[in-house]
């Protein structure tokens, strides 16, 4: 009997999942539209169902991505991108679960950034960095966009999500917790894929520390560009 490949037999049930899940998205909207929209209570309750159903298939999302860059099966579509028209993208798919908090949601950068990298997959992680910011900021998440150079002069877009919770509480006996969830991925697929993106032989990586705007939690992602982009 042949060894069975386990993670390909996971991967596939996965999709499989993610598929179910839309097929409820896809109802659910069904039985909101046939409630109407003067039934505020259920409706309420449809909205948090929803929302939650929309995290989960993110989450699926995002691990048949970690699959795929930890078994070198995902190749990198890196094209180039204006940062506010991306940022303003994550935002509108974002701010349902906000609401649903009724936490506040925005963004910032400069108008004319342009960035270069993967956006599905830096799509996912902004995604999963803002379902765990939910779990923890008290009124405010921000996500940002800007770029810096390291000190070999290479160009570094940095995109962050920060919140205004009680930020990383770290110790010899306290596991992380921010993007972190029940599954201990949420961190790893984010550091993977920024190393995916390479530039003038630099890797991406991300950072974790205090949000400077809210004083909460704050996490980096820095991805390098080509030295022949402008800022």
């Amino acid at each position: 009997m042949n060894k069975i490949n386990i993670s390909t037999i996971l991967a596939s049930a996965i999709h499989e999942s993610k598929n179910q899940v839309g097929t409820l998205l896809y109802q659910l909207q069904g039985l909101k539209d046939a409630i109407g929209s003067q039934d505020h209570a259920n409706q309420k309750k449809i909205v948090l169902i929803e929302e939650s159903l929309k995290k989960l298939n993110d989450e699926w999302v995002e691990y048949l991505y970690l699959y795929k860059l930890a078994s070198d099966g995902y190749d990198l579509h890196v094209d180039t991108f204006l940062l506010d028209e991306f940022l303003d993208d994550q935002v509108f798919a974002l701010l349902p679960s906000a609401n649903a908090k009724s936490l506040e949601l925005t963004y910032a950068c400069e108008p004319n950034l342009m960035g270069t990298f993967d956006e599905r997959l830096m799509t996912a992680v902004v995604s999963t960095a803002v379902y765990n910011a939910l779990r923890f900021a008290k009124s405010k998440i921000i996500i940002s966009a800007k770029k810096i150079n390291t000190q070999q002069g290479i160009p570094l877009l940095v995109i962050a999500i920060e919140d205004d919770g009680d930020g990383f509480k770290l110790t010899d006996d306290q596991p992380e917790e921010f993007l972190e969830g029940n599954t201990g991925l949420g961190l790893y697929f984010a550091e993977l894929s920024a190393i995916a993106h390479n530039a003038n032989n630099t890797q991406g990586f991300i950072e974790k520390g205090t949000s400077v705007l809210l004083g909460g939690a704050c996490l980096s992602i820095y991805l390098p560009q080509s030295t022949h982009e402008n800022s």
